[in-house]
């Protein structure tokens, strides 16, 4: 499994489908069978890149540091890459954005547990040495409208919810651990497979 992580590297999304259905994950991650995007993940693309330009409609969400920000680390053999929505290096400020038309999908609760932001965090202890105490962390949820046709779109005036959020040293330990546990649960997957 190792050699799989220097060709695709372990991803927050990939850890996310393993824990929500593991035949998909399977036929996603090792089998390289795609599922096509649906409406909402083309729309959720479409106006996260919008997220932090000038043409954004939301002016707070102009200047969130750094976009794709890249995020890299090991856990011994288990090579992990991550992109934040943006990061402000200078300011220890990371930003993770999200879109949806279910106005319920996001509260303080979930974005405390939301195991992405737990990464990225991870991430960025391992590979610029920031303790996650000291830095600030929002997940910024846009919501979307649906119309008839099936097509998303901003409303208007276009609204965010801000959700502050932190994390500790302890929780980073036990995320290191949950990473090794699920990469040894799909080892073991993969050989029941093979």
């Amino acid at each position: 499994m190792a050699n799989r992580f220097k060709k695709r590297p372990l991803s927050s999304s990939q850890l996310s489908s393993w824990d929500w259905d593991k035949e998909q994950w399977y036929n996603s991650y090792i089998l390289g069978i795609r599922e096509p995007a649906t409406p909402g993940m083309i729309a959720g693309n479409k106006f996260g890149d919008m997220i932090g330009t000038k043409e954004f409609p939301i002016p707070e969400l102009q200047d969130i540091g750094t976009k794709e920000y890249k995020l890299e680390g090991n856990i011994d053999d288990i090579y992990m890459v991550g992109y934040a929505d943006g990061y402000d290096p200078y300011k220890l400020i990371l930003h993770e954005n999200k879109t949806s038309d279910n106005l319920n999908r996001w509260n303080q609760k979930k974005v405390n547990e939301h195991g992405q932001l737990t990464m990225y965090l991870l991430l960025l202890y391992l590979s610029e040495k920031v303790k996650p105490e000291e830095v600030t962390v929002f997940l910024n949820f846009i919501p979307l409208e649906r119309g008839g046709d099936m097509i998303y779109r901003l409303p208007e005036p276009a609204v965010y919810h801000q959700f502050p959020t932190k994390r500790t040293g302890v929780q980073l330990l036990q995320y290191a651990q949950y990473i090794a546990d699920t990469v040894k649960a799909m080892d073991e997957y993969v050989k029941t497979r093979s």
